[in-house]
C-alpha cells in the first residue's frame, strides 16, 4: 500500500468524521458538503456518493435525492477519495434522533458480522470464507429482528458481496464473494461490507477498508 492511497484514506476518514446529519436537512445538502470537504482536501469523489434516508436506504447505490431528512430515520452514507490516482471508501449509517430498538438490534447484528469477517483476514485465507463469515452471521440473527422463524428467514436480506479489491479502481479484485476462487495476499486492501436491508423499512451498512496482513489485517479506517 502506498502513500497516496494512505492519504485517500486519511482524507475518507477525515470527512466521514466531520459530517454531521440534522433534521431537515436534505440528502443532496449532504453530498454536496461531502464533496466540497473532499475538494478542500486536493482530493475527487472516489464514485458518486451515496446519501440514502428511511426507507431509501434499502438500495445500496442509491443517489441523494431532495428528500429531507426526519427525525427517526436512518441515513447510509458511502464515500470515498480520489488522491493522485488511488481510491479510499468508507460507509457510516447515521441514526438522527433517539435510535429506535429495531434500528440497535441491526446495527449491532452488522457491526458483529463485519467483525466476524475480520478476524478470517489473513493472507491465503479464501475470499469466500470471509464473506460467509459475515453472511452467515447475518442469516442467523437477523430473522428474529423481522419477527419470523430461522426456517423461514431465506437470509437475503444481505443482498451484495460483503466486499472488494480496491487501489487505482474502486471495485477490482479480489471480490470478498461466495463465488470468489482466490484467496487473499498480504499487501491487498479490501473493502469489509456487511448490510442489512429491509424493504419498507431501509437499510444499514457499516464499510471498513483493510491492508492484509501475513497473520491478519490492519483495520485503515478505524474511526
Amino acid at each position: 500500500m502506498n502513500r497516496s492511497q494512505l492519504k485517500a484514506v486519511e482524507i475518507a476518514c477525515q470527512v466521514m468524521a466531520g459530517l454531521r446529519i440534522k433534521a431537515g436537512q436534505t440528502e443532496k445538502e449532504i453530498a454536496s458538503w461531502i464533496k466540497h470537504e473532499l475538494g478542500s482536501r486536493n482530493a475527487l469523489p472516489a464514485f458518486d456518493v451515496i446519501v440514502a434516508s428511511g426507507k431509501r436506504s434499502v438500495v445500496p447505490h442509491a443517489r441523494p435525492t431532495r428528500k429531507k431528512i426526519k427525525n427517526g430515520e436512518q441515513v447510509v452514507v458511502d464515500l470515498g477519495a480520489k488522491y493522485k490516482g488511488y481510491c479510499s471508501d468508507i460507509t457510516r449509517t447515521f441514526f438522527v434522533g433517539k435510535m429506535s430498538p429495531k434500528f440497535l438490534k441491526l446495527f449491532k447484528i452488522v457491526r458483529v458480522a463485519g467483525q466476524r469477517s475480520l478476524s478470517a483476514v489473513r493472507a491465503g485465507a479464501w475470499c469466500r470464507e470471509v464473506d460467509s463469515r459475515a453472511r452467515e452471521y447475518i442469516k442467523r440473527f437477523c430473522f428474529k429482528t423481522c419477527h419470523i422463524s430461522e426456517k423461514k428467514c431465506s437470509g437475503d436480506c444481505f443482498i451484495h458481496t460483503t466486499g472488494h479489491g480496491i487501489g487505482k479502481k474502486v471495485h477490482q479484485e479480489p471480490r470478498i464473494s461466495l463465488k470468489s476462487r482466490k484467496k487473499l495476499k498480504a499487501g491487498m486492501v479490501i473493502t469489509i461490507e456487511p448490510g442489512i436491508y429491509i424493504k419498507g423499512w431501509g437499510g444499514v451498512r457499516i464499510e471498513d477498508m483493510v491492508l492484509v496482513t501475513q497473520k491478519g489485517c490492519k483495520v485503515l479506517t478505524d474511526l
